[in-house]
């Protein structure tokens, strides 16, 4: 046979593993311009049943939250807990008993759920306080609230969009996080509930909408709205804070007063270690919290998880940790890039072929089922409520989305009958040009033709 036709029949074959349609195979408008990688993987068979640009690095948006969840759960197990200490330095007067000559000292964890509405559990960290101090007979402190933070480059990442730091998904993690890192702000009053510090300005909106902007580590914060808005006086939005620790603090002094315990100002040179100890926080296991965070894929919760790999380090540290893992299991990172836990890098860089071993690896190891459980499932939950809801491969497929501008991604699991997994699924579609709405429906289509 000649080189030609041995080509030809090579093209052929591969084309018949592929439901190509006319105009790609996704048969989207605009597809010649647009990048798709798919990877499908039969994990019975180990039979690749599609590999459409699959090497290709595409950017990820939150299918990245999938990466971040697999290294922590294999790193740091499903009990993992973050733990926040509340001490006393100095101590008790002679004089007085009731009166504590010290700061109230914090030291903190990095724990990203701290005082979250997703958890009861973790909601009255302050309350918690002011109860053990009550309880030790405390009714003056003759310091403040020192709140330890050694965390490095804490914060918003350099590679986020500044448009996307004043928005609640756009809360940076510190070393002390409090109640999503974001207030509640009444920009026409100029105040935020609690008190946070920020200064706002209201500018007229250049159309209907409302938008906000808050520069990194920024107390200044800037509102535009449509004039409607603008003389509404109780109008009010969700907004991150830059220092989480300095709300809390007002938080805490102003519950400590309604209690009946007075506070001073912070005193310096005090060491918790030769302190007395009075409270320590405990965050849901890490399985609690990665699981909501794939479910509803929550910013925060990714870049404290990805920190949890090493309290101690740099978000490049934590980074290193999670190259080296998935290097030494047979999946090499040379070709990746990743700059943060949740994928709100537009910069990150990642092929299905990557996310589709991470996946394998994850469903062949002692923590599938916990690992399995963290997907939102189609047309049941989480980002994939309505996503195939009226198909028959509602509860059929556990996916991790991910969008941002002109990305869309999904990775996961297709599910049998027994909510077991028989194959990888990882589809990405970088800049793409007809409507969100109409890529969603041809993937739907894509997967309901490969699992028909």
């Amino acid at each position: 046979m000649t080189l030609f036709f041995r080509l030809t029949a090579l093209v052929i074959a591969i084309s018949a593993c592929l439901p190509v349609h006319a105009d790609g195979i996704l048969g989207i408008d605009g597809e010649e311009a647009t990048s798709v990688g798919i990877y499908i993987k039969d994990l019975a068979t180990g039979k690749v049943i599609v590999d459409y640009n699959a090497s290709v690095a595409l950017t990820p948006a939150s299918v990245t939250k999938a990466v971040t969840t697999a290294t922590a759960l294999s790193l740091l197990g499903p009990d993992y807990h973050f733990e926040t200490r509340v001490g006393l330095s100095g101590a008790r007067s002679p004089r007085n008993n009731s009166l504590w000559e010290g700061d109230i000292v914090i030291v903190s964890s990095g724990d990203p759920s701290l005082d979250s509405d997703q958890f009861k559990s973790s909601r009255g960290f302050a309350d918690s306080i002011v109860s053990r101090l009550s309880r030790m007979g405390i009714r003056e402190i003759t310091g403040g609230v020192a709140i330890i933070e050694t965390m490095k480059d804490p914060g918003p990442i350099p590679q986020w969009e500044c448009e996307d730091i004043a928005w609640p998904y756009g809360a940076g993690l510190y070393g002390f996080n409090y109640a999503g890192n974001y207030v509640r702000a009444y920009p026409n009053k100029g105040t935020t509930r609690p008190a946070s510090g920020l200064k706002i300005t209201v500018l007229p909106s250049p159309d209907d909408g409302s938008d906000i902007m808050r520069g990194v580590n920024a107390h200044n914060l800037t509102v535009w709205a449509p004039a409607k808005t603008r003389r509404n006086a109780d109008w009010s939005l969700n907004v991150t804070v830059p220092d989480p620790a300095a709300v809390f603090e007002g938080v805490l002094i102003g519950k400590l007063n309604a209690a009946g315990i007075k506070t001073g100002r912070k005193l310096t040179g005090n060491d918790l270690v030769a302190g007395t100890a009075v409270y320590t926080g405990r965050s849901p296991s890490s399985a609690a919290i990665m699981r909501n965070l794939m479910k509803r894929s929550d910013n925060l919760f990714a870049e404290g998880m990805l920190r949890a790999l090493d309290p101690a380090g740099s978000r490049s540290d934590c980074l290193k940790i999670e190259r080296e893992f998935w290097n030494s299991h047979g999946n090499p990172t040379r070709y990746t890039i990743i700059n943060d836990g949740s994928g709100l890098t537009r910069g990150n860089k990642i092929s299905p072929l990557f996310l589709g071993r991470v996946l394998e690896h994850m469903i062949r190891s002692e923590h599938a089922n916990d690992y399995l459980n963290f997907f939102p499932v189609a047309g049941v939950d989480g980002t994939l409520k309505s996503f195939l809801k009226k198909t028959r491969l509602k509860g059929k497929l556990a996916l991790k989305t991910g969008s941002v501008s002109a990305v869309q991604s999904y990775a996961g699991y297709k599910l049998d009958w027994e909510g077991k997994p028989t194959h990888v699924v990882v589809v990405m579609v970088n800049g793409f040009f007809c409507p969100r709405a109409s890529l969603r429906g041809a993937i739907e289509k894509f997967l309901l033709k490969t699992f028909e």
